[in-house]
């Protein structure tokens, strides 16, 4: 339910000047390293109970970074492209350098990245 790359709806390239930065809301995440889209319109609560089932910690509302949920997952990449995914769902924020520091050099940011800076922190229900 999700690939690498920004968002290819339709209506999000069709923007003048760079796209990317006009697409909707919910449409692509960026990871910094990289973007993820969604695919096959996924279900929020199927994927949410699939992470209470295996990740239960990452719905804590505490801060996660994707060094420890690819050390949950055995693999960053994978674990980039949920955290991608639960953002777009609306289960998690997504912080990552190019939504706190876009002001920064790209390659600073790569570093932050690099450093651990892209973290989700759950939407806890009921809030």
């Amino acid at each position: 339910h999700i690939e690498r790359g920004p968002c290819q709806c339709g209506k999000c390239f069709d923007a003048a000047k760079n796209p990317e930065s006009k697409q909707p809301n919910g449409h692509t995440a960026d990871l910094t390293f990289f973007k993820v889209r969604k695919t096959n319109s996924p279900d929020a609560g199927e994927f949410r109970k699939l992470v209470e089932k295996e990740f239960p910690h990452w719905l804590d509302g505490k801060e996660h970074s994707y060094l420890e949920t690819g050390g949950d997952t055995g693999d960053q990449g994978l674990a980039l492209m949920a955290m991608g995914l639960g953002e777009l769902l609306g289960i998690w924020k997504l912080s990552t350098p190019n939504s706190m520091v876009p002001f920064l050099a790209e390659e600073m940011r790569m570093k932050l990245a690099g450093a651990g800076y892209i973290t989700i922190k759950s939407k806890l229900e009921g809030s």
